[in-house]
């Protein structure tokens, strides 16, 4: 199904010169990543973990299929989240003129973040993997220090390969402050031969560097100490598809600089099929043209069924250096409200539903409320969050 769908975009795309997937402004609607939104929250707890359901993306944990040498929650029955850093240079995907960076081990992942890289509007995936965790992911990049504060929500096991080291933005000095080297969490790839998880990272034959780390994902999962339990995490899930809010069977993401200016190859389209009820993620080239975002190893193209994005304040004291502030101002200074709110924007099941989402420290994971103030239930499946500065150019129609 998902292969005669890509198909039929691209000869769509073909035929009509790429007009049905133009930006024409007046057709679409536009976010305001800024607007003031008027949603009394009724602060949410923490919510009940089903037994046999996943509590990353609803399903039902019995009936997930696992390759030989996998491991998971569907498959241990032990609750372990694993977040990885992923390449995501010109969009991840085999461009038309630059070497092949789509990602492997993708098609396993229960959540996808899309966060900030440069000041330009370069992007950095990560992913995470609890239902099912693969032996082989890749291509593993470095992390900023809004992965680090991300680790720190899910508390979850981290790889990457090299971090930054600025002042303000050390990302070795914020790992080693919240201690989870001590616990046993920390994957980073770049260390020497003498740490028993370094013979877990690989060159994967016929990819260029520094697009070419693999990590076997599932052997470092079991390195984790057994009487480790992370937090509750689980989000609330509903069978019902939405009732209220406006269609939304495209969505158009334009990351750009603060200006204005959109940065071709990071732009994506998100387009909804209702026979499978999830956004399928294609990336944006000239002229329009559509790229399918695909897992290398399975050719299976990503489809979401929840697309949430989370605006944020974003701050870069390089240009390769950003601070999202989704932990609150003033984390450091201890001054103040150390919890953190903005706008969230919904889309599941073809619709548009607007909220806030809200952090309330460094240890709490991440609410999203929906317009009457209460936790939004979100579809059964995969989901991806876009971590993104209040001035990105987001809109839908």
């Amino acid at each position: 199904m998902m292969k005669r769908l890509t198909c039929f975009v691209l000869a769509l795309t073909m035929l009509l010169g790429c007009a049905s997937f133009a930006l024409a402004d007046d057709q679409m609607t536009q976010l305001n990543g800024q607007e003031k939104r008027n949603i009394k929250i009724n602060e949410a707890g923490l919510n009940e973990v089903e037994a046999g359901i996943s509590p990353t993306t609803g399903l039902t944990l019995a009936e997930l299929d696992a390759p030989e040498g996998f491991a998971g929650l569907a498959v241990t029955g032990r609750y372990m989240p694993m977040l990885v850093q992923i390449d995501n240079t010109d969009g991840g995907v085999n461009n038309p003129d630059k070497a092949n960076v789509t990602p492997w081990g993708a098609s396993y992942a229960d959540i996808v973040y899309e966060t900030p890289l440069y000041s330009s509007g370069m992007t950095r995936i990560t992913f995470l993997f609890s239902d099912l965790i693969p032996t082989s992911v890749g291509p593993i990049r470095s992390a900023r220090m809004g992965h680090a504060w991300l680790r720190e929500e899910w508390d979850a096991g981290f790889l990457y390969y090299g971090q930054q080291e600025y002042a303000k933005s050390n990302v070795r000095k914020e790992l080693s402050e919240y201690g989870a080297d001590d616990k046993g969490l920390l994957f980073s790839g770049t260390v020497g031969e003498g740490k028993p998880w370094k013979q877990f990272y690989t060159a994967r034959a016929g990819s260029l560097r520094p697009h070419h780390i693999d990590a076997n994902v599932a052997a470092m999962y079991e390195l984790i100490p057994t009487d480790f339990v992370p937090p509750n995490h689980a989000f609330r899930f509903t069978d019902d598809l939405p009732a209220d809010g406006d269609t939304a069977e495209q969505v158009i993401v334009k990351w750009g600089s603060k200006d204005g200016k959109a940065l071709l190859r990071y732009g994506s389209n998100l387009e909804y099929d209702a026979d499978n009820n999830v956004y399928y993620r294609y990336m944006r080239y000239a002229n329009d043209e559509l790229i399918p975002y695909e897992d290398r190893d399975t050719q299976e193209q990503m489809g979401f069924a929840n697309v949430i994005v989370q605006f944020t304040d974003v701050e870069f004291i390089r240009k390769d250096a950003p601070i999202s502030y989704v932990v609150g101002k003033y984390y450091y200074t201890g001054k103040g409200d150390k919890s953190v709110t903005g706008n969230a924007e919904y889309f599941m099941g073809g619709k548009h539903v607007e909220g806030v989402w809200k952090r309330d420290s460094m240890e709490s994971r991440t609410v999203f409320y929906g317009p009457d103030g209460n936790e939004i239930s979100l579809q059964r499946g995969k989901t991806l969050i876009i971590v993104c500065p209040t001035y990105t150019q987001i809109s839908y129609r």
